[in-house]
């Protein structure tokens, strides 16, 4: 492999972020999957190969295919979200034109609220 994937054309479009605002290591991604399934990938791989960064999301098939599942199902993905950000020391949300739905605000409502730890707003970390 001799391509570079965060090459200068991928990180063109985050140039105006600054993510060394993020000082802890343990990152979770939230945000609409609808709206901001690019910027999940992107930004995971811009935290972990620049920042070192250790990021988690809740799903990944949830991430690629959300529609594919039941409300049940996502339900429980969900849950599981919530209980994964347990281990995290930080929160990003990927509020993508200032959307924030509503289970990403469950789950900011849970980490400020139940965890008090650190979130982070992409809109915030605009230069």
């Amino acid at each position: 492999m001799n391509v570079e994937r965060l090459n200068q054309r991928f990180l063109s479009e985050f140039k105006n972020y600054d993510f060394s605002k993020i000082k802890e290591n343990k990152i979770f991604l939230v945000g609409s999957i609808t709206k901001a399934k690019d910027y999940f990938i992107e930004i995971e791989s811009i935290l972990q190969i620049i920042y070192n960064k250790l990021v988690s999301i809740c799903s990944i098939d949830g991430l690629l295919n959300k529609n594919r599942f039941s409300a049940e199902e996502w339900d429980k993905l969900q849950k599981i979200a919530l209980r994964k950000l347990n281990d995290q020391e930080a929160i990003l949300v990927l509020d993508v034109n200032g959307y924030i739905g509503e289970q990403s605000q469950e789950e900011i409502e849970y980490f400020e609220q139940k965890l008090k730890r650190p979130i982070y707003f992409l809109s915030d970390l605009k230069k």
